[in-house]
């Protein structure tokens, strides 16, 4: 059971937690498909890469708290497609994790729907996420949260 779970806009102090939350993402992925290894410094590089984010006008860098420790985070981000498309502006969640101990519990869904209404607030009308196939969970996740694939990405490693 959560206790007291607070959903807010992250800040600078939050960076430590969230390159925690990230590794463990990453390692979680790893050991579903090698192609997400991270490298040794990978948190620290991820901790800079979030930071400007959560310094932009285009990103919303959401935590989830419980008893003031970060059990989750989202990143979600404004984009364009080219002008190529009538339809140009999209949202686009870039991440969202919650530690382990807290999965199934309704935090990654209490952080996808604050994103969701920063894009409403937006002016945003579609969403996307990459999902990782090999993640079975995140996939049902975002089928629940009313997502369906629209583009398949394929790699071959050579």
């Amino acid at each position: 059971m959560v206790n007291k779970l607070t959903i807010r806009k992250a800040i600078a102090d939050d960076l430590d937690a969230i390159g925690k939350l990230w590794q463990e993402f990453m390692d979680f992925h790893k050991e579903l498909d090698p192609h997400f290894t991270r490298p040794t410094d990978g948190h620290v590089r991820y901790k800079e890469f979030i930071s400007g984010h959560m310094t932009s006008d285009t990103s919303y860098v959401l935590v989830a708290e419980e008893d003031s420790k970060a059990v989750g985070y989202c990143l979600a981000t404004l984009m364009k497609h080219p002008s190529l498309f009538e339809m140009r502006d999209y949202g686009i969640v870039l991440d969202l994790a919650v530690t382990e101990q807290y999965c199934r519990k309704g935090i990654a869904g209490k952080l996808y729907h604050e994103a969701e209404v920063w894009f409403a607030d937006h002016g945003i009308h579609r969403i996307e996420v990459q999902v990782a196939v090999s993640n079975e969970a995140s996939a049902a996740f975002w089928w629940k949260m009313d997502f369906n694939p629209y583009v398949t990405t394929e790699f071959k490693n050579i």
